[in-house]
């Protein structure tokens, strides 16, 4: 008996003594990959939700700043425009400078009827005369009535022949202006030789042909600006 009982005590021991490591292990066991993946999941969505509130904060931030500019933007704008009227407007011509119908030209340009005019000091070919026309950001003349002939003879003072936007076109035969439209030829009348190398000058009330490759004088045209 007794062995079998010492037997006994010492298999209940081993036993004892194997499944105490097993449980000393479960206790101190580190958590388990599915709770990890709940953590950086979690953590992952917070650092999305503070990086979204910081565009949308920058966004709103930018469009309030965007909008106050163009506000002081405007501010400006018509402070300008009226120190603009004050110091280049006539009120004789145009009304009061803070009106409207202020119509404004480029330093050496002549002002009349909306338009600005201005004249060459010196000699050229027809086409080189165009061409330095584009390059000021204009057209060579082109007269439309008979108070546009008057004011032109007015700035040349009728004295010699000025090179117009007028031409014979190839592709017409026809007497044309520089912006396509015909000459009205019940108003003004070519003096002179037509050719398909004929060129419109202009003396005193009078619109002469020459030859495209003369050399004279020339007026560029453009619109004035309105203040």
């Amino acid at each position: 008996m007794e062995d079998d009982d010492g037997y006994a005590i010492m298999t209940r021991t081993k036993r004892i003594n194997s499944t105490q490591p097993s449980q000393h292990r479960s206790q101190g066991s580190p958590p388990s990959l599915d709770s990890y993946k709940v953590a950086v999941g979690i953590l992952g969505a917070v650092c999305v939700l503070l990086v979204l509130a910081v565009i949308a904060q920058s966004v709103w931030g930018f469009q309030a700043g965007q909008a106050s500019c163009s506000a002081q933007f405007d501010v400006w704008q018509a402070a300008f425009v009226s120190r603009l009227k004050q110091s280049l407007c006539d009120p004789a011509r145009n009304g009061p400078a803070g009106g409207t119908g202020c119509k404004l030209c480029p330093k050496d340009w002549q002002t009349h009827n909306g338009k600005c005019y201005w004249d060459s000091k010196r000699s050229q070919m027809w086409n080189e005369s165009q061409k330095d026309c584009e390059l000021r950001n204009s057209q060579m003349l082109v007269i439309r009535d008979q108070e546009d002939m008057d004011f032109i003879n007015m700035i040349t003072e009728g004295t010699s022949h000025v090179w117009i936007g007028l031409n014979i076109t190839s592709h017409t035969g026809n007497w044309t202006w520089v912006d396509g439209s015909p000459l009205n030829q019940t108003l003004f009348r070519v003096s002179g030789p037509v050719a398909s190398n004929s060129c419109g000058v202009v003396k005193g009330n009078r619109i002469n042909s020459e030859t495209c490759s003369a050399e004279f004088k020339w007026i560029c045209q453009k619109d004035a600006v309105v203040v």
